[in-house]
């Protein structure tokens, strides 16, 4: 047994260890529990950064890194849904039942924290937030849902007998079946967080409290979803979705508020909340998922006619499955409400009842009435309500478009600002992390999707640390702490400001991209820390010139877009082959001028290079680079031939005479002809390398001119030349075998060079070998090669030993078989031509059988045979009807 477990503590380190191996970098911790049937609920202590999560039978308390401090049990244990919730009979039968968490609430007042289970009747127990094995204090009374899979909303907030001072806990239930003591637990209510009253109805009379229940009637058949629930500004919110009416089959989301001063609950008021694309033909995402109020960026609070103290409620929806009305598709959006729209519509939906229009509606809590007029002159924002009219049920709905719409369905959302902008982080059903920022009241933009579990839906508990540079993910069996950021990985203005990240912005000054709490003096100027929406990065746009002959020097002239005002003296930085050489540079109206680094001071071009290419970068006398781009010194004296010289990128010019290479004609090519190089700017009477003096092509238009080795031959090649000094020149025929320069005059006739005969040959015992090839004009100078014609030198008997391989050699060498020599040879070797010698349209004598296969074969025949030897012909029709086995042909 001992054995076994030590192979599953290696099993589970091993895949531990994988799944580190593999988690995206933003995500920097994980806790997981293999042996959880799954997570609940996540709390975060915004003052110590603790997490809490409530799971079945478990509660946990970790650190902010997620270290795991204390692990309490808190079932299964024996119950049923027949039991009350202070006894249950002995005859009952009872079962193991596992204890779903249903809600899980800090309560900061008294550094308590809530837990509420499934088990018996769903109670609820208190326990210390700074250890949560210590004193824990459970509570027999009904609160919460009493099975896994109804709906339970809790957070606490302002309520009677005292509020601001007294805090209640409001909840919200679903109503389950199977029960007799379910109909005592209210649909919504304020529950008392006093010792001596823990968890009872916070305030209750005759017929009245802070309660309201969904009437016997329609509880069974009108079940009622809460999704969310928040506090603002004198009222409590819980967010539903439930059927439109109770003879409807039709969902819709809806908004419930209560006042935190009304002891009786007669400011109990529903309206609906829409969320519907106009952009789609009116679609409606009627199904809210999750919710979350908190505030917006500057931008977006703007755009909602509010500040950036204000409220505003961030809500994910669905459209509802086409066959199960209140499943939700994976259609989805984003809609965004202010707070503050929200009480102008529950203000206007209260005073037209008020005014005693239309009817009280919701006759799933008490029958509907026509709305009763009153005689009240003024119904504010924050009216608590009468004994009349209520409770309410508003038709007017408050309406947002969706920011955003997605293919997917998404499961939770929180929200934050940097600066001026708006982020929400969406989760969805498929364990990924959507990236979101709200740039108006109708449109946002998706910049990242972080895959956080694949397939294990995020729970709607997306909750930040406490410094909101972290966001708490969970997942059916995992939390990870993802990093709300990575500004660090991008490496400039363009990438920085490419992702669309609202939270990293380009740190000019100190050439990173980053926080702009992160940025020294960011608010001296915008351009100090440019944001991705302004787009503005401090870019050289040109440099006039853009590059320079490595032997002279020159002032550069900068154009910088977006240059910060900056105070303090500039200096240009040429970076290239491990050096860095510092020039003065001097601020002018659009840009920077400096110039370039003294010549000798300068890195030497690389060998087989024509150029190097310096980083060139501005920075003040303190601080880093803040703008950089490419600059090129290059140095024309390197190209050797016309050809290269005049096609090069860089402008070189070609001096036929001088036989050189320049970037300074005026200089050095004085009463010389002028190839201009296809870089230069401006006309040119000679431009490219069409007019460079070259070998063009030998007679027959190849570069491969075929010399058998032994044989003395003479060479032609035709050639473009220009300048009369050229023509009236010595030319030399000039060829490198096996490292041996060898030198034969010629003569220039027309457009060909005629190079004396000499002899070829080579003595390595490779069939044939390549000799360079120039033909020299003016004592030096080569004509250029641009087609690279050579010689090759090659011995047919080192290509073929015997007759038949001979005469299938290629036709160009000219090989045939010397039969007194018996060796392949050029006809000319072959005793002086004076020999018999085969050419390739002949067939060679003596063939010769060196073995066949098979050697044996039944005696009806029809046993094919492969024959191999020497001489047998250079195809099938040389030995067609010439092979015989036994006397008989084959």
């Amino acid at each position: 047994m001992k054995r076994s477990s030590l192979l599953f503590v290696s099993l589970a380190l091993v895949l531990a260890t994988a799944n580190s191996l593999v988690q995206p970098k933003e995500i920097i911790r994980t806790f997981s529990e293999p042996m959880a049937q799954a997570f609940n609920h996540l709390v975060v202590d915004k003052n110590t950064g603790r997490v809490y999560i409530g799971a079945v039978n478990r509660l946990y308390q970790l650190s902010p890194d997620l270290d795991l401090v204390i692990s309490e049990e808190t079932g299964p244990k024996m119950d049923s849904d027949d039991c009350s919730v202070l006894e249950c009979n002995t005859a009952i039968n009872k079962k193991m039942t596992d204890n779903v968490n249903k809600a899980l609430v800090i309560d900061y007042t008294t550094t308590r924290l809530i837990s509420c289970g499934s088990l018996f009747q769903g109670i609820c127990s208190v326990r210390n937030l700074h250890n949560i094995s210590d004193g824990t204090l459970e509570v027999r009374e009904a609160v919460v849902a009493n099975n896994a899979t109804a709906s339970t909303v809790a957070f606490i907030a302002p309520g009677p007998p005292n509020p601001p001072v007294s805090q209640v806990m409001y909840v919200g239930v679903t109503f389950t079946l199977g029960s007799p003591y379910r109909s005592e637990v209210p649909a919504v209510s304020s529950r008392s967080l006093d010792k001596d009253k823990m968890f009872a109805i916070a305030q209750t009379a005759v017929t009245t409290g802070t309660r309201m229940f969904v009437n016997s009637l329609a509880r069974e058949r009108y079940p009622i979803t809460y999704v969310y629930g928040f506090a603002s500004e004198g009222f409590s919110y819980f967010l539903t979705t439930q059927m439109k009416h109770t003879t409807s089959s039709q969902y819709i989301s809806k908004l419930v508020r209560v006042c935190h001063d009304d002891e009786n609950y007669y400011s109990y008021t529903e309206i609906p909340m829409d969320c519907i694309s106009e952009a789609q033909g009116g679609r409606k995402y009627n199904l809210v998922q999750a919710a979350y109020v908190g505030k917006a960026g500057s931008d977006l609070a703007s755009d909602l006619g509010i500040t950036a103290q204000d409220d505003v409620l961030f809500a994910v929806f669905s459209e509802s499955d086409p066959v199960i009305a209140n499943k939700p598709s994976d259609l989805s959006a984003l809609c965004v409400y202010s707070l503050k729209a929200i009480r102008r519509k529950f203000m206007q939906n209260i005073k037209h009842c008020f005014s005693g229009k239309g009817l009280r509606g919701l006759d799933f809590i008490s029958p509907s009435h026509q709305c009763v007029s009153t005689k009240l002159q003024t119904i504010g924002e924050d009216f608590c309500g009468l004994d009349v009219n209520t409770p309410l049920g508003g038709e007017q709905p408050v309406a947002a478009v969706p920011v955003l719409l997605f293919n997917i369905r998404l499961t939770a959302v929180v929200a934050t600002s940097t600066g001026d902008f708006t982020v929400v982080f969406i989760g969805t059903s498929t364990g990924h992390l959507k990236k979101i920022v709200v740039e108006s009241s109708t449109s946002a933009l998706e910049y990242g999707d972080l895959t956080v579990e694949e397939d294990s839906p995020v729970n709607p508990d997306l909750h930040f640390d406490s410094h909101s540079m972290h966001l708490y993910v969970m997942t059916e069996k995992k939390v990870s702490k993802v990093k709300v950021q990575e500004c660090t990985v991008y490496r400039n203005c363009l990438e920085c400001l490419g992702v669309k990240d609202p939270y990293c912005g380009w740190c000019s000054l100190e050439n990173k991209c980053s926080l702009r709490a992160d940025c020294q003096d960011a608010a001296k100027d915008p351009l100090y820390w440019i944001s991705y929406k302004s787009g503005r990065c401090t870019t050289i746009t040109s440099v006039i010139p853009n590059q320079l002959q490595r032997t002279t020097a020159r002032t550069l002239d900068l154009v910088i877009d977006n240059l910060p005002t900056l105070q303090g003296h500039f200096l240009c930085a040429f970076t290239a082959l491990d050096k860095t050489l510092i020039t003065n540079a001097t601020r002018k109206g659009s840009g920077v001028n400096c110039t370039t680094p003294r010549t000798d001071t300068l890195p030497s071009i690389p060998p087989g290079q024509h150029h190097f290419t310096a980083k060139l970068s501005v920075r003040m006398t303190s601080g880093p680079d803040f703008v950089a781009t490419n600059f090129t010194f290059f140095d024309c004296n390197t190209y050797s031939s016309c050809t290269q010289c005049v096609s090069s990128s860089f402008p070189c010019d070609w001096c036929v005479d001088g036989h050189r290479c320049t970037h300074d004609t005026a200089e050095n090519c004085r009463n010389d002809i002028l190839v201009t190089g296809v870089s230069r700017a401006g006309p040119s009477y000679r431009s490219g390398p069409a007019f460079c003096p070259t070998i063009n092509a030998t007679v027959g238009n190849s570069p491969e001119i075929l010399v058998a080795s032994g044989i003395k031959k003479p060479i032609r090649v035709k050639v473009h030349i220009i300048g009369q000094f050229i023509v009236q020149t010595r030319f030399v025929c000039q060829f490198n075998i096996e490292g041996r320069v060898t030198s034969v005059n010629a003569q220039l006739l027309g457009d060909t060079i005629y190079c004396d005969a000499m002899e070829f040959s080579y003595t390595s015992r490779a069939p044939n070998i390549t000799a360079t090839f120039a033909v020299i004009w003016g004592g030096s100078k080569p004509l250029d090669n641009p087609d690279n014609i050579h010689i090759v030198i090659y011995r047919c008997r080192d290509m073929a030993d015997n007759c038949g391989i001979c005469l299938a050699l290629a036709e160009k060498y000219d090989c045939g078989w010397c039969q007194s020599s018996d060796r392949c040879e050029v006809q000319d070797q072959c005793e002086k031509g004076s020999a018999v010698w085969l050419n390739r349209s002949q067939t060679c004598p003596n063939p010769e059988i060196t073995s066949f296969s098979p050697e044996l074969g039944p005696w009806e025949g029809g046993t094919n045979i492969t024959i191999q030897g020497i001489n047998l012909g250079k195809n099938f029709q040389d030995i067609y009807s010439g092979i015989s086995i036994a006397g008989i042909n084959c």
